[in-house]
């Protein structure tokens, strides 16, 4: 997989179409407010060419590997996020066992890669791994490119397929697929065909314990492993914080690095002339990545009956997957050079979508993730008065 040198020390880098962190998000089904009820998830763009820009340099799996110690090493729960072969594997009976929680360009993700590409991103092989078994206990697992001999037992959420244009093939379980529970085979056939694998055998359910993960702040490794600042709400989050509150103080230090991973507003919030940062990285309740402001007011149909507004001198969002559930924000939106955001396609009582709007203007750091915010489905955009176009906080 190394001859051209142009993969794993460049994580495997094709060129990109992704949409920043709403994979896990739309795998995983996510429903944002177990109040409200929302059943408006989002879905990423098409995944089969979505790669890290992140180069990773770690000795065994992550640069390609020959050797199935290595791999499995490379999988442990103190292994890295990304680990790949280097050619065919014959591992014939062994079972490679996939376990720890992991970030790769800001995803809950751990990346089986079984390919090799050239200097224009295009797949130049595809590699098979044969084994008796992989038993998948990481959360957003997938299969790169090329064929697992064996079977997969999934244990986790988020398990899906990526395949990447070039020579003929896809990402192949030759063998069976099973999920531990029918909530996680449902989710994956809930994924489009481009983030399913080629499946050779049956997929089925066959029940099991399912791996799962606390919502809460982390942080991420060199190599991706996780590990918790606190668990559930932060220090910062005050009464209110996450059912609802129109305290600008409160407000401001649930969305702090030590708040919660879904904040909410039960009316208008003035906070005119200041500035209010979105900070941290956090788990949702799925075990994917996710911060979200909910703005509005549902019945008991899930659909919005009121929507309130944020007036602020600017929004300044620096943690990844920030989504908007609602509401409108009166106010400069700047999103950093790790974040990314998007609105909700929320529904009203006459089941039409409700655009969220930003009165002012939309900023990004970088023209990357511009290009990226501009992918999104219509739906998920925002409705902006002013410009949308890169510049920074600073």
């Amino acid at each position: 997989m190394l001859r051209t040198n142009y993969l794993f020390l460049g994580e495997l880098k094709m060129k990109k179409t992704k949409v920043i962190s709403l994979l896990a998000v739309s795998v995983l089904s996510v429903s944002l407010l177990a109040a409200c009820g929302s059943n408006n998830s989002s879905s990423s763009s098409d995944k089969k060419t979505e790669q890290s820009s992140k180069a990773e340099v770690f000795a065994g799996a992550t640069q390609g590997t020959n050797n199935f110690s290595d791999l499995q090493k490379g999988f442990a729960k103190n292994g890295a996020w990304l680990n790949a072969t280097k050619g065919d594997m014959d591992a014939s009976g062994k079972t490679l066992t996939v376990e720890g929680l992991f970030l790769g360009d800001g995803q809950v993700a751990r990346k089986l890669a079984i390919y090799n590409q050239d200097s224009s991103h295009k797949i130049t092989d595809r590699y098979t791994l044969t084994v008796d078994k992989i038993e998948v206990k990481s959360p957003g697992f997938y299969i790169s490119n090329g064929t697992v001999k064996g079977n997969v037992d999934v244990f986790a959420t988020g398990f899906h397929g990526q395949t990447g244009t070039g020579v003929e093939g896809q990402a192949t379980i030759d063998g069976n697929l099973t999920f531990a529970s029918q909530d996680l085979l449902d989710a994956y056939n809930k994924l489009p065909d481009a983030q399913k694998v080629k499946v050779t055998g049956t997929t089925s359910v066959v029940k099991g314990d399912v791996v799962s993960f606390k919502p809460g702040g982390i942080t991420a490794g060199a190599h991706g492993n996780v590990t918790y600042s606190f668990e559930g709400n932060g220090t910062d989050t005050e009464t209110g914080a996450t059912t609802g509150t129109a305290d600008v103080s409160v407000l401001k230090k649930a969305l702090g690095k030590n708040g919660a991973w879904l904040v909410a507003t039960n009316a208008d919030v003035d906070a005119s002339g200041k500035d209010l940062t979105i900070d941290g990285t956090f788990l949702n309740e799925k075990s994917a990545v996710q911060r979200t402001l909910a703005m509005i007011k549902q019945n008991d149909q899930h659909q919005v009956t009121k929507s309130y507004t944020l007036t602020v001198k600017r929004l300044i969002v620096n943690s990844p997957a920030f989504d908007l559930e609602g509401g409108n924000i009166k106010g400069d939106v700047y999103v950093g050079k790790d974040a990314s955001i998007m609105a909700r396609d929320m529904k009203g009582t006459d089941g039409q979508s409700i655009q969220s709007e930003i009165t002012g203007n939309l900023y990004f750091a970088t023209q990357e993730q511009l290009d990226t915010y501009k992918a999104l489905p219509a739906a998920n955009q925002f409705k902006v008065s002013g410009e949308v176009a890169v510049k920074a906080a600073n």
